[in-house]
Order: structure tokens, then C-alpha cells, then sequence
């Protein structure tokens, strides 16, 4: 019995094994401050728990439409509406269990084998498996000068005919960059001219981490 020749390409979780390396480390006694994977110190908001309670002592515990029920993508709009200044319509909404899920389905939907995905680095460690899962080929992008703020020029340098997407993650996980607006709105332009997919994923850190998902493909 063997692996798929894709399940073989899979490398393990770089943040998982950082984790599993660091509380070996602590069980020794090791001095040791950890910057691998990290997780908010503030705990559940109350009312989330008490409303999670209150569904499983009902016991009405149904299936759900895969995008998410009514109610939650009419709060998900309310949200958008209320703090970025965007309506959008409910069958442009889908609920997700996390972030890696979501990225999975957009890649998943729009991925041919060999196709590329274009990020810039440093990136989410999981993006280069995750396009790997669906055949493709990760494309990181260095910028030339160094720093954590890619310039458009050095995304073009790396497109080719085989280019589907390009991944776009702002504040940037992991270094927490804003990328400027004049940035985005030259990334916009380009994938609208060059026909490419674009996928921004926007971080916010409070009680929870959000994690919103803007699938554009020009035609």
C-alpha cells in the first residue's frame, strides 16, 4: 500500500512541528521563548459560549446548507456593510470552519493540475501545500529589495501562461504588514488585464480571527 504521488509532495506543518519542538524543549527545562504558532490569550466571548450551550442542551443538532445558514450570512452581510462599507449579496456569502478550509474550496474550485498560484513572502506556511493538495504549483515571490512589502513588479516577473491565481494577505501572516491601497488597487488592475484570479485574505485579531475571502475572476 503507498501514499498518492500527491499525498507523497506534502511536507508536514512547519508551525506544528515548531510547536511540537518547542514543548519538548519546555519539558526539559529549556530556557525558551517561542514565536511559533500563536493563538489570542483572551478567552471565548461569553455570549458565544452561552448561545453554543443553549443549541446543544436543545438537542436540535440538524444538518446545515454547506454555505452557511440564512441567519449567519445575513450577519456576515450586516458585518461587511456595518464595517467595510460593502452590500453583498447572499449567494456571494459562504460560512467556513476556518481559514484553511476556505482557501482549500477556492483553490479546489478554480485549480487545474500544474496551474500556478502566485503569493508573496513571507507567506502562511500552509499555502504551498495547500496548492499542492489540488495539483498545483506554489509560486512565492521575494521582493527584490528585502523587505516584507512586495512591489507589483516583482509579481509580473513571475506570472506565466500557467498562472491562475494569485493569493493576496492583508495585515500578512506572519509579519503583520499593511499593504498600501495604491498596492492593492495595482494588484486589482493587473489580474483584471491578465485575466487571473485573485484571492485576498484579510486578517483581524480581537476575541476571534476573521478571515475574509475576495474571489475575483475578470473576464
Amino acid at each position: 500500500m503507498s501514499l498518492s504521488l500527491i499525498g507523497k509532495s506534502i511536507s508536514e506543518s512547519a508551525t506544528l512541528k515548531l510547536n511540537e519542538i518547542a514543548a519538548i524543549l519546555r519539558s526539559k527545562g529549556e530556557p525558551l521563548i517561542h514565536l511559533g504558532g500563536g493563538e489570542p490569550k483572551s478567552k471565548a466571548p461569553l455570549d458565544a459560549i452561552i448561545a453554543a450551550t443553549n443549541i446543544l442542551n436543545s438537542a436540535e443538532i440538524r444538518y446545515t446548507p454547506a454555505d452557511g445558514i440564512p441567519a449567519l450570512k445575513q450577519a456576515i452581510i450586516r458585518y461587511t456593510e456595518e464595517f467595510y462599507g460593502r452590500k453583498v449579496e447572499p449567494e456571494n456569502v459562504i460560512a467556513s470552519s476556518g481559514a484553511k478550509q476556505a482557501i482549500m474550496v477556492a483553490l479546489q474550485t478554480i485549480l487545474n493540475p500544474q496551474e500556478e498560484v502566485i503569493f508573496p513572502a513571507p507567506y502562511w506556511v500552509s499555502y504551498p501545500e495547500m496548492v499542492k493538495l489540488c495539483g498545483g504549483i506554489p509560486v512565492p515571490v521575494y521582493p527584490e529589495d528585502g523587505s516584507f512589502y512586495p512591489r507589483l513588479q516583482d509579481i509580473e516577473q513571475r506570472v506565466t501562461s500557467y498562472t491562475k491565481a494569485i493569493i493576496i494577505n492583508s495585515p500578512n501572516n506572519p509579519t503583520g504588514a499593511m499593504y498600501s491601497e495604491e498596492f492593492i488597487a495595482d494588484i486589482v488592475s493587473f489580474c483584471e488585464r491578465k485575466n487571473i484570479y485573485l484571492i485576498i485574505i484579510i486578517y483581524a485579531c480581537c476575541h476571534i480571527r476573521e478571515t475574509i475571502f475576495v474571489l475575483i475572476k475578470y473576464s
